[in-house]
């Protein structure tokens, strides 16, 4: 495969910070953002080694055309990559897990989006200080708003992350919308979010987002039919 990323992983460094130290240590400023996002490329392809599966010849194809754009088309072509493969990521876990055998016990989309609820409130510390909130203040009448409760609760994070906070309450809305009212989610979303939180750097916002839009999409579709 002919491209130029960096030869260091994240997954060489012990967190986000000492990754991000290496970007700015190592690159000049016009080229970091090209480095942080190739570096979740890297990520992306250890994955398929791990498990040792092909990385898929489409995205091998589409990596070597982008490397001979100019920037910034080609960090926006590179992020819009690492969407597309983050989406085939979570077909081939849902595909790869065991499908049991024997009877098939069919679970209702309330019954799903409540395991859902359950997980992530336990593996994502932002989407359970959402839960803390709505558990705890959001019925009160002297109640802060969930923007205010979010900046009181962290005020150290960077704008990303309370971006990211802000967002799992909406999610956190919108899930207790579609199992109040038994609707399906849409196809894969149940993957994607159970997967959310593991995403680091600039790429988490964006998938997040994207989710929100999604449901939020599927909830009025729901409605007008």
């Amino acid at each position: 495969m002919t491209t130029t990323l960096q030869t260091k992983c994240p997954a060489d460094f012990s967190g986000p910070v000492e990754w991000r130290a290496y970007i700015a240590e190592t690159f000049p400023p016009e080229e970091r953002e090209y480095a942080l996002v190739s570096g979740r490329i890297m990520m992306f392809l250890r994955f398929y080694e791990l498990r040792k599966q092909p990385f898929p010849a489409e995205f091998t194809v589409e990596l070597d055309r982008l490397n001979h754009l100019p920037d910034p088309a080609k960090t926006d072509a590179l992020e819009a990559l690492n969407g597309r493969i983050f989406a085939h990521m979570i077909q081939f876990l849902a595909e790869a897990a065991p499908q049991g055998s024997g009877t098939v016990i069919e679970t209702s989309p309330r019954e799903t989006v409540t395991e859902l609820l359950d997980y992530i409130g336990k593996k994502n510390p932002w989407f359970a200080l959402w839960v803390h909130y709505s558990n705890q203040e959001s019925g009160l009448s002297n109640a802060s708003t969930w923007q205010e409760y979010v900046r009181q609760e962290i005020p150290s994070a960077g704008e990303q992350e309370i971006q990211f906070t802000l967002l799992m309450g909406q999610m956190g809305r919108l899930l207790d919308h579609f199992r109040n009212r038994n609707l399906a989610l849409p196809p894969h979303y149940f993957q994607r979010i159970w997967f959310l939180h593991n995403i680091r750097g600039a790429e988490r916002n964006p998938q997040a987002r994207a989710l929100v839009q999604g449901l939020l999409e599927a909830m009025e579709s729901c409605t007008s039919a």
